[in-house]
């Protein structure tokens, strides 16, 4: 992606020494300095509905963070006189957990201590490193983290999210540029292993690798082994054009003997080249997957990015891409969905990284596997309304299973802390959580004999994001609207179709709202509401009546503007208030309350209500 109003940020400035968080501006005086943080971190949840299967708890009072975030950090680094730096990362997790195994067991991919030297010759310059856990990216193809259309809701925080200037300074940058900063980690991916770079080499040559372990590549045996290595070729004839060559390989055990593997390869090719108000970047490759059970023979892809420069009148983004089934990867910026094996379920390990494999509905610049199509970006400013959206059209290459999924684009934080990293859980087994996420599974009835779905699926997506900046009383506020549309059903459509003939249609609207205060605090208000329809090819409810789709519209008489169902009728709301206080130079406390609802009169047993608030403080030294 390239820099712009919409999209998420690149990391320009890269660490010389091994960090697992934001970067350190201190001019240290010693060969060793120290830094880190502290992080408190408590909620009260009072449902007044729960799910009945999933201890049925009202009332949760908690301190820690159950994702395994540390609660202490200290990072160090050194150098020595022969110029060999070295850096260890030293995380203490919660005191407040208690004994209990789920919380206190070992992390199976450790931080450990990173060893990193750098040579300098006449021909370029050299680095290494080893040891421990790095963050690494190479190409969307092979190795790259979660990129795309910065277009969220900012109300909730993050622990990589690193303190401001002053509070208010989170919400006007992103008003400014749309940048969300998640520290070293984001766009990236873990490794553990040998890391090198070469550049500065003659001709404009540039080479980087790793070889070593990937936390998204486990054996299904936890003790077995795994093995990630990737690498890149690029030269730079001139400023303004780049080719590169990329390669990856993996594998991992399937039994304990080590006698059976399931590994895959892929090799890239990438072109960036930018003329007066236009660059193209493109990557297209070929990889192939294979394991004891299947060999899915070769497979293509290619990614194709062309955008405009911010100067044009009309400033666009236009995306191609074809993933073919037989292309996987776990370690690029796409979901698979063709081998479900690939991330194993791990006990607290799998879990954390699983993804939605089930033919995905998702946002505009998230890839799929075993899928192709195009999208259109743009952004204008009026004054100071800022504009940006996004239209595309998708569709499957091959049938897939008899399955579709969705993320929650409201309520999804707050649904995945009811249980963490827990697999098809709910009372339909319908609930799965990712990381600080939820996404939900549709059957679909229409099938072969085989299970796969009958037909091919066809996806739409529309997304509009408004941002707009003003003062009152001299204060400066900020207003944020973010709608998404996504739809799947069996026939290609231009624009996406609610209706009858729709498998899913998920239609979400968020709006924040964040005031100065004074320089030292900032008040923040959200709002969110998501509606979800399905039709009778998914799953049936459990109540014996149908429901009408829009109350609203039925006390009206409109019945052109809704249908009675006895399908997915969902409906999620979230009201949200919090408030950033600055408490001393590299301290700040943070308050979030939200109060919840994820109903369907459909599904009897789907209902969830209750209050929900959040105290944090952070501290960095």
């Amino acid at each position: 992606m390239w820099g712009g109003s919409s999209f998420s940020q690149d990391t320009v400035n890269k660490p010389t020494t091994f960090s697992s968080n934001i970067l350190s501006f201190k001019n240290p005086s010693s060969s060793i300095s120290f830094t880190g943080y502290y992080r408190f971190l408590g909620f009260i949840r009072n449902q007044k509905e729960t799910f009945p299967n999933n201890s049925g708890k009202t009332l949760v009072i908690s301190s820690g963070d159950a994702y395994r975030e540390p609660m202490f950090l200290l990072k160090i680094n050194g150098k020595t006189r022969d110029n060999i730096t070295f850096g260890a990362d030293l995380m203490f997790n919660s005191l407040y957990k208690g004994p209990s195994e789920d919380f206190t067991q070992d992390l199976t991919l450790n931080l450990g201590l990173n060893l990193s030297t750098s040579v300098i010759t006449n021909h370029g310059k050299f680095n290494f490193k080893a040891g421990g856990v790095s963050w690494y990216r190479q190409s969307r193809l092979t190795v790259w983290g979660n990129k795309s259309f910065n277009r969220i809701s900012i109300f909730e925080r993050r622990p990589q999210t690193p303190l401001n200037q002053i509070p208010i300074n989170r919400y006007s940058k992103y008003y400014n540029s749309g940048l969300i900063d998640q520290g070293v980690r984001y766009g990236s991916r873990a490794f553990q292993g040998l890391f090198f770079q070469a550049s500065r080499l003659p001709y404009n040559f540039n080479i980087k690798g790793v070889i070593g372990k990937s936390n998204f590549n486990r054996s299904i045996i936890e003790k077995g082994d795994n093995f990630t290595g990737s690498f890149q070729i690029k030269i730079s004839p001139s400023a303004d054009l780049q080719f590169a060559y990329n390669h990856l390989y993996s594998w991992a055990d399937t039994d304990s003997l080590s006698e059976d593997r399931r590994g895959y390869f892929i090799n890239t090719f990438e072109l960036e080249k930018k003329w007066n108000k236009i660059q193209v970047q493109l990557e297209m490759g070929i990889g192939k997957y294979s394991d004891p059970i299947r060999s899915l023979g070769y497979g293509e892809s290619i990614l194709l990015n062309i955008k405009t420069a911010k100067s044009t009148k009309v400033p666009l983004n236009l995306q191609l891409y074809r993933v073919s089934p037989q292309f996987v990867n776990v370690t690029g910026n796409f979901l698979n969905t063709t081998i479900l094996e690939v991330f194993p379920n791990v006990e607290g390990v799998g879990t954390t990284v699983r993804t939605p494999y089930q033919s995905p509905m998702v946002g505009l610049g998230f890839p799929v596997n075993n899928r192709q199509g195009i999208s259109i970006n743009t952004d204008v400013i009026l004054g100071k309304l800022k504009l940006n959206g996004g239209i595309g059209i998708f569709a499957e290459i091959d049938t897939s299973y008899a399955a579709l999924s969705y993320i929650h684009n409201i309520n999804g934080q707050t649904l995945s802390r009811i249980y963490v990293f827990a697999q098809e859980w709910g009372p339909y087994n319908a609930l799965n959580s990712t990381y600080r996420g939820i996404f939900e599974t549709v059957n679909i009835s229409d099938t072969t004999s085989s299970g796969l779905a009958n037909f091919k699926k066809f996806f739409n997506t529309i997304e509009f994001q408004a941002k707009y900046n003003n003062k009152i009383f001299g204060k400066n506020y900020y207003i944020f609207s973010l709608m998404r549309l996504n739809t799947c059903q069996k026939k290609i459509n231009l624009i996406p179709q609610i209706g009858t003939q729709t498998l899913i249609s998920q239609l979400s609207t968020e709006i924040d709202f964040s005031v100065e205060l004074s320089e030292k605090a900032a008040l923040v208000l959200s709002y969110g509401i998501e509606k979800v329809l399905g039709n009778s090819s998914t799953d049936v409810g459990d109540s014996p009546e149908a429901t009408s789709t829009n109350t609203f519209f039925e006390s009206l008489g409109l019945d052109n503007f809704y249908r009675y169902t006895n399908s997915r009728n969902q409906k999620n709301t979230l009201f949200g208030f919090g408030l950033d206080y600055k408490i001393g130079q590299n301290a700040m406390v943070f308050f979030r309350h939200n109060q919840y609802r994820y109903f369907d009169p459909n599904f009897i047993e789907n209902h969830l209500k209750g209050r929900e608030s959040i105290l944090e403080i952070k501290i960095n030294f």
